[in-house]
């Protein structure tokens, strides 16, 4: 049976949670505790199907340095987060891949339905992020141990340049469809359709509209035919971008920039149980020291502002990264001035209660 490229599923849980009828939550917390590492970023979130929650992100001395590894972190409900451990190093990615490996980048993790948990990160095999490859491995017991590495095969250039970033969104009958890019002669996003076949990967994909000027798509599905996309701005528009498919993302006929601003920067959009869609992005054109929550019209045409989570001059809060859990919250994770991985959780009250103090004359 060939790969299906098209369709999605993302329900939205628990309507104990969704505006008006419970109290409004709020919790912040720190998944890093005490890592001490002069430099940690690009957390992903997941939540295996017994509950618990799952980060990844990679640390170290600095982006694209030999020594930054990927660290892993769980949590049981009502606990904390474990201390961080490493699951992949660049000397263990080159031992599997058989091949140099200069650094290790973005990771994502995807928890499937029987239980075992996906990992996608990013290996750096020369120069930056334009000489990457995207790799996968598989854990069956709650990402304690991992399968040998193995690389995708997704670009005709020497295979080089496709990353990962965003929320994967199941599909319907199984498999996994997972916003990428590619940053070789220019930015494009792309979708990643990957499924199984006994046993096996097996993956391809599509390109969306907006090459070489937006990338790092955001996929938000409305129906498994409807969905939408947000984009990161490499232009000197500075604004982040919208597009939309009505083929199960197949096609993305159009790409129209919106009103909110966007400094080069990671972006992370949802839906919302009302039909919403909601943002988080840096409220700027020129730099990463303001972290802010917004929410567009039904029309996609209109955003309005409801809350800066974070806001210091001269600071970096950088790379949200939205989902949500089982039980109705909407869980963002985040880098705090490079040094912490930051995570906010809050329900639908939360955010009706900041729409209503943000219209207040």
């Amino acid at each position: 049976m060939p790969l299906k490229t098209g369709g999605f599923t993302e329900q939205i849980q628990n309507s104990a949670s969704r505006k008006g009828e419970c109290k409004p939550v709020l919790i912040k917390e720190t998944i890093n505790q005490e890592q001490g590492l002069p430099m940690v970023h690009v957390a992903s979130l997941a939540q295996m199907p017994d509950g618990i929650m799952a980060a990844v992100w990679y640390g170290g001395t600095a982006e694209c340095q030999p020594d930054v590894k990927i660290y892993f972190s769980q949590q049981e409900e009502g606990a904390a987060w474990t201390a961080p451990c490493v699951i992949m190093t660049r000397e263990c990615a080159a031992r599997d891949l058989r091949r140099p490996v200069k650094a290790l980048g973005n990771a994502l993790l995807l928890a499937n339905s029987d239980g075992s948990l996906r990992l996608l990160f990013v290996t750096i095999a020369m120069g930056k992020w334009s000489g990457s490859q995207l790799n996968s491995c598989l854990s069956k017991d709650g990402g304690l141990t991992w399968t040998p590495a193995e690389r995708l095969t997704l670009s005709p250039f020497f295979n080089f340049s496709e990353l990962v970033r965003n929320r994967a969104i199941a599909q319907q009958g199984g498999g996994w469809c997972v916003p990428i890019y590619q940053e070789f002669l220019g930015k494009f996003p792309e979708l990643l359709w990957l499924g199984e076949r006994k046993g096996e990967l097996i993956y391809r994909k599509t390109r969306i509209a907006g090459g070489c000027s937006t990338f790092q798509p955001s996929l938000i599905p409305v129906s498994e035919e409807y969905a939408e996309v947000l984009l990161r701005d490499y232009t000197s528009a500075r604004k982040i971008h919208f597009s939309s498919s009505y083929d199960g993302g197949s096609e993305w006929p159009f790409v129209t920039a919106t009103e909110l601003p966007n400094p080069d920067a990671g972006i992370s959009g949802l839906r919302l149980s009302d039909g919403g869609l909601l943002v988080a992005f840096n409220d700027s054109t020129k730099d990463r020291s303001n972290l802010t929550l917004a929410i567009a019209s039904k029309d996609r045409k209109t955003w309005r502002r409801i809350v800066a989570l974070e806001n210091e001059p001269s600071a970096n809060f950088s790379y949200p990264f939205l989902m949500r859990s089982s039980d109705g919250l909407i869980h963002m994770a985040y880098t705090w001035k490079s040094k912490e991985i930051k995570m906010v959780s809050f329900n639908e009250a939360w955010i009706e209660s900041r729409e209503v103090q943000s219209t207040k004359p």
